[in-house]
């Protein structure tokens, strides 16, 4: 019995089944909902003995096209893929059909075609090779005017407008999100990332969640290249907690922006005492002399 249940387990594993569950959880988490169709498929087509021979025979390429229909009823879902076969749609010529034909890439957001099976040729080949190259400029135009928020996922969308200035920062929330496969280092519009985001928020409590799942805490962004605790310090006092909470999860004093400056010498700078007295009751004032402290350079003149 050991052996039987030990090797399921490797069947499984090496299978990667998707787990099968009663009820996909919805609420815009694709990953799961993808796991529970293809484990429902699955399933479907191993009690349905008509259907399972009729899903073996085709060759298929790439998906062309899903849709999805809900009427309060039913969810009807339709995949459309490319027919691949052994002769040439035009020609009727046969051809060499290689794994390139059967396996695609995962390129998610990119329109990588196959001239030879997804469109149709004409008798020289030179109209339906213009059609795409058009239709990819196209494309390439209409991607432009997509903001960087508009591509990402939709954990890593949700994930900064939670710590964002209109978010609210819960806790629970960020760790839902992050466990969900959101990046830690996902950036906004402009080239913000997450950590820096929630600084200027002023959500000081996701600051270790954020870090603890992989946030680069000395990360730099923005036309000064500062890092979170750069502009940490130069917020107003009732944010003074992300300074406190950012150097308790050892974020670098010693990183400069581009004028050069520490984020210790922002805060000797702002004049603000409290701000200075955070850096040294981390360090101790005594480091903290020795890094704003001008070195002497004696030239002897011979």
């Amino acid at each position: 019995m050991e052996l039987l249940s030990e090797k399921e387990k490797k069947e499984k594993m090496s299978d990667r089944k998707p787990l099968l569950t009663a009820v996909s959880p919805g609420q815009d988490y694709w990953r799961q909902q993808l796991d529970h169709i293809c484990a429902h498929l699955r399933c479907y087509t191993q009690n349905n003995t008509e259907f399972k021979e009729l899903i073996g025979k085709p060759r298929m390429g790439r998906i062309i096209s899903a849709t999805m229909h809900e009427d309060g009823y039913e969810v009807s879902l339709r995949l459309n893929y490319v027919l691949v076969t052994d002769k040439n749609v035009v020609t009727g010529k046969p051809i060499n059909l290689s794994s390139n034909h059967f396996l695609s890439k995962v390129t998610e957001g990119r329109d990588d075609m196959d001239e030879t099976q997804s469109s149709v040729a004409s008798e020289d080949g030179l109209t339906a090779r213009s059609n795409n190259s058009k239709n990819k400029r196209s494309k390439r135009k209409n991607r432009k005017t997509l903001q960087k928020e508009d591509r990402l996922p939709p954990e890593d969308r949700k994930l900064l407008k939670e710590v964002g200035p209109k978010g609210e920062g819960r806790i629970a929330t960020v760790e839902e999100l992050l466990d969900e496969g959101a990046d830690p280092n996902c950036s906004n519009n402009e080239d913000r990332p997450v950590l820096t985001v929630a600084v200027l928020s002023g959500h000081h409590k996701v600051i270790p969640v954020l870090v603890q799942k992989g946030a680069d805490i000395d990360q730099q962004s923005g036309s000064q290249n500062n890092t979170a605790l750069h502009e940490a310090v130069q917020l107003d006092m009732e944010r003074k907690m992300c300074t406190e909470v950012l150097l308790g999860c050892n974020a670098s004093i010693k990183k400069k922006n581009n004028k050069g400056m520490t984020a210790y010498d922002l805060a000797l700078k702002s004049g603000n005492d409290q701000i200075s007295s955070l850096f040294a009751s981390k360090l101790g004032q005594g480091m903290l002399d020795k890094l704003t402290k001008p070195k002497n350079i004696s030239l002897d003149v011979f």
